[in-house]
This record gives C-alpha cells, structure tokens and sequence, in this order.
C-alpha cells in the first residue's frame, strides 16, 4: 500500500471500523430473522396491494404511513420481491450511522463520535427494524438523518429552510408521530437564528406556531381508521395492546374523544386516573424493561441504557456552557415523545423509546468525550513513564 493509500485509511480508520461493525450487525440479524412481513408488517403489505389494484388505501390515517406503503407498492409492481424493500431500509440505515457519525464528529472528538456511532449501531431493539417490513425502519432513519442535518447547519439560508421543511414532510409521511419534531425543529431554529427579534415578535411568532401545530395535530388525531385515544384510558393501558381492566371504566369524555380538545377535556375531568397512569407510563417509557422479557434481556437493557441516563445528567451543565441550542432540540424530542406516550400508551416492543434512542447519545456526548480524554491522558503518561514514547 502506497504513502496515499495508508494516509486515508489512517484518517478514516475508526469509520472503516464502524462500517465493518454495522455490516457484521446486519448480516447476523439478517440470519436471525430473515425479512419478516409478518404481524405488522401485513398492514402495509394489504395497503400497497390496494393501493396498486385500487388507487387507494382503506382509511385516510394511511396516508400518514405512505412511505412504506408506496415502498412496498413498488417492489410489487416491478416484481422486485420484498428484497428490495430491505435493501432500501437498509441503505438508509446506514446512510442515518454515517451521518450520525459525522455529526458527532463535529459536535465533539473523532473517539467521542466512534464511541457513540459504535452503540448505535449495537442497539440491536432498534437495528432490528431493518428486517421488518414495517415503517419503523424508515422513520429512524430518516428522523437520525434529518435531525443530524438540522444540527449540523453552521447558518440558515433559504436552501436549509426548504431541505427542513421538505424533511419533516417525509417523516410526517412515514409514521404520524413525526409531527413531534415539529416543535423542537422550531424552537431550535427560532432561539438560534432569530436572536435579534424582538420578545414581542418573538412571541407572537411562538403563539402562531404553537396554533399552526395544534391544528394539524388535530386533523391527525382526527384521520380515522382504528384510532381511539380514549380507549388506553377505559381499561388503563400501560402497554399498548394490554388492557389492565377486564371491563372498561367509565370516565367522562368529550363528544369528539379523538381530537386535541377530547385529550384537555378527559384529563380536565379525570385527573386522578390520568395521574396515576402517567406515571405507570412513566416508568414503563425510561424504565424500558417489560415483565415478559427474559431476566437476560432485561439485565442487557438496565446495563445500556442506564449508565447512559447517569451520562446525560452529568452532560447537562457542559451543554449549557457549550452550545444550550443543541440540548434544546435533543430534550424537546425526547419529552414531547414522553409526553405522548402518557396521553396514550408505551410499546410493546419499546418503539416510543427507540425514536429518542439518539438524542440519548447525543446528550451524553461531553461526559463521554471527558471520559475518553481521561483514558488517553493516563495511557499517554503512563506511556511516558515507562518510555515507551
């Protein structure tokens, strides 16, 4: 290999790596699981099918998940098999670590960066997504490469604004819940780039954003199909999909349950009940543990994702020194996630928890970036020491 050929790798050692590591990831969950259309997975494979035979699909709320359907609908229709489907979901995949990659790399040390990269391609509850047909694979992907592009931006031009604007309209397509990064995308724009406005622009701004998001939540909540947000209080779901109640519990309700109105109304008139299932929903949400996970799995979640909750505290004070615009988005994220998983249900499988895996990472970014100084500084002096340099 020539001097050229051994500098690049050199300088592109720790993504080679990475690369090497996502690739070994796949290709063993690829063999665990094959590509499952199963569960799930059939919804939006019956949807494509309509859509192609018929133009359309069987309720207006999958519009929201058109993506995946229109995904799926193409390798039906150029006979390319479901194949196809999982090489798409993987390419954005790892289009997401690259980017997620790079952006650490900015924000922080190029050993910070590999850490975090390294742990987002080892969380396997989210890397599993990729060998199902379902939309979840998509939207992390696209939510790690939009909110990577936003906080990478160094100005806001015209262009950023269209390629913002023109992402959250795909997430929004992909999975519903991308309206949530509407109001951190927002407040992070707002409070980096428009310093020089005025309090009372300012919050004129903010009152009519604030309506604008809330009137189309309300047209979402509103979309129909199997929807029913009074459902999780009627027989006090934690877990989406498991009643506690064996009869269900009669609370008073809005004539238009299935709107943002219907939600304010239900905790205006039940405050106990939301109360205490706010916070069963709570620790079910950051707890990430479930009953009916093995004591392996579970032992796998604590020692992953807890060290990492200490990490983001510790984080929060360099944050605030370094750069308070980042962690802003990165926390409106993760509690406006939070928020709406008390106002419905957690998942079975943790998904809720997955979307906001990221800004996890992200946050715990300084505290992981003074840990790995530590370790180099002690190998270098003891390296001195010994005369080994």
């Amino acid at each position: 290999m020539n001097r050229t050929g051994i500098s690049f790798y050199s300088r592109n050692r720790h993504f080679f790596a990475l690369g090497l590591s996502w690739l070994l990831v796949q290709s063993i969950l690829y063999y665990q699981y094959g590509i499952h259309t199963e569960m799930e997975a059939a919804k939006y494979i019956h949807e494509a099918n309509l859509l192609l035979n018929e133009g359309r699909v069987s309720s207006a709320n999958y519009w929201l998940y058109s993506s995946q359907i229109f995904l799926i609908a193409a390798a039906i229709k150029f006979n390319t098999g479901y194949f196809m489907v999982y090489v798409v979901q993987l390419f954005f995949n790892a289009l997401a670590t690259a980017a997620f990659y790079r952006l650490l790399e900015k924000i922080s040390s190029l050993q910070t960066a590999f850490i975090l990269t390294l742990l987002l391609i080892a969380c396997i509850p989210l890397q599993t997504f990729n060998s199902f047909l379902q939309t979840e694979s998509l939207f992390y992907s696209f939510t790690i490469l939009y909110s990577s592009y936003l906080l990478g931006m160094e100005r806001l031009t015209l262009k950023n604004s269209v390629i913002v604007f023109l992402f959250l309209v795909l997430i929004c397509l992909t999975r519903p819940t991308g309206l949530l990064f509407v109001p951190g995308s927002f407040l992070y724009l707002f409070f980096k780039y428009a310093r020089a406005l005025s309090t009372i622009v300012k919050l004129g701004i903010t009152g009519a954003g604030t309506l604008l998001f809330l009137f189309v939540l309300n047209i979402a909540l509103g979309s129909g199909g199997e929807l029913d947000f009074m459902l999780p209080y009627r027989d006090e779901r934690i877990i989406c999909g498991v009643p506690t109640l064996t009869q269900y519990r009669d609370i008073q309700v809005a004539d238009n349950p299935n709107s943002v109105y219907g939600l304010l109304y239900y905790i205006t008139h039940n405050g106990g009940q939301f109360a205490r299932l706010a916070w069963w929903r709570t620790k079910a949400f950051f707890g990430i543990t479930r009953s009916y996970y093995s004591k392996g799995h579970n032992l796998y979640l604590y020692l992953y994702f807890f060290p990492l909750y200490v990490l983001v505290l510790l984080s929060i004070r360099k944050w605030i020194r370094k750069n308070r615009y980042l962690p802003l988005y990165c926390i409106s994220a993760i509690l406006i996630t939070w928020l709406t998983v008390i106002l419905t249900c957690d998942d079975w499988h943790n998904r809720w928890f997955l979307t906001v895996v990221p800004y996890i990472y992200i946050l715990s970014a300084p505290m992981v970036q003074a840990i790995m100084e530590k370790l180099t500084f002690n190998d270098s002096k003891r390296s001195f020491q010994t005369g080994n340099i």
